[in-house]
């Protein structure tokens, strides 16, 4: 669920800022605003319940792995940064204005595999020792 909201906020993202027109009447920025709000709901959701996973082994997991609370809040944080209208560098400064946003993307799909294969290494800890 997270891969598909990044993915549908990097469409969105392209859908706003890099084409202009209508599709069916509605304007494509409207469609990628759209696009990226749903992705970043999806996201963050779907990040969530990656740390309240009750799978089987997750309990063991836990033991030997955490989110820290920092880390959580700089993701959602990167997330509401990139969806939000409001920018440190307006997005009219073209290209300068999109660096801020597509860095904070970067960091935050560095982040999400960073924790993806650090859960996979404890999951496979605990595998081998219990």
């Amino acid at each position: 669920m997270v891969w598909v909201g990044l993915a549908l906020v990097v469409a969105g993202m392209a859908a706003a800022f890099g084409f202009g027109g209508e599709v069916g009447g509605v304007s494509l920025a409207m469609v990628g605003g759209a696009a990226m709000a749903a992705g970043a709901v999806l996201a963050v959701t779907g990040f969530l319940r990656l740390r309240r996973s009750r799978l089987a082994g997750a309990r063991v997991v836990q033991d030997y792995y955490r989110t820290s609370r920092g880390k959580t809040f700089a993701m959602v944080a990167a997330v509401l940064y990139i969806v939000s209208p409001i920018d440190v560098i307006p997005d009219v400064l073209l290209p300068v204005g999109i660096v801020d946003d597509t860095t904070a993307l970067a960091w935050l799909v560095l982040a999400l595999w960073q924790e993806h294969s650090r859960r996979s290494r404890a999951r496979e800890v605990a595998r081998r020792e219990g």
